[in-house]
């Protein structure tokens, strides 16, 4: 087996024996998951983040908006794009597809600025598999227009600084 193969199947155990103990509400564990994230994309080249890890951010993108959202702002933080773009890269082959299309999607806007056209094939691919993903249908059809990348990257970094309010509960009542 390779090394993407083992780790796939390391995740795998990982997954089921993390599924349903997410609670998207539940602010430290969104906090501690943002911080974890951050720790792993900076060390990101130094050593490669958990199986646990890996399958507790495939879990929280699926059923949080704001951490998948925080994904894609991440690049305002103090991190090289090249880090997130490899952490992105290696969360999205480590885990099934099925699982994977929060993190593919978020992959595909960091790949958007390097090569527009594999971009828009990761994202058919993600709405082959999931065809009522709206994210994926909205990068759709704004990649359909080859906006300038940073186009992408403005919406991404516009959107981070509500995201970290909202998951450090910041946010205006």
């Amino acid at each position: 087996m390779s090394l993407i193969q083992d780790l796939r199947a390391e995740v795998d155990v990982e997954l089921l024996t993390q599924t349903g103990l997410y609670r998207a509400e539940d602010t430290q564990t969104n906090i501690r998951i943002v911080e974890d994230i951050r720790k792993a994309i900076e060390n990101m080249h130094k050593e490669e983040p958990t199986p646990k890890h890996i399958a507790e951010v495939a879990i929280a993108t699926n059923e949080n908006v704001q951490i998948r959202d925080f994904l894609m702002g991440i690049r305002t933080e103090k991190f090289t794009v090249h880090n997130i773009f490899d952490y992105l890269l290696l969360l999205s082959s480590a885990v099934n597809k099925d699982v994977a299309i929060p993190l593919t999607t978020v992959f595909s806007t960091y790949l958007y600025e390097a090569s527009k056209d594999e971009a828009k094939s990761i994202i058919e691919e993600v709405l082959k598999i999931n065809p009522d993903y709206n994210l994926a249908k909205l990068l759709k059809r704004v990649y359909a227009t080859d906006v300038d990348s940073s186009f992408i990257s403005n919406m991404g970094e516009e959107l981070h600084s509500k995201v970290v309010d909202v998951i450090y509960d910041r946010e205006e009542k």
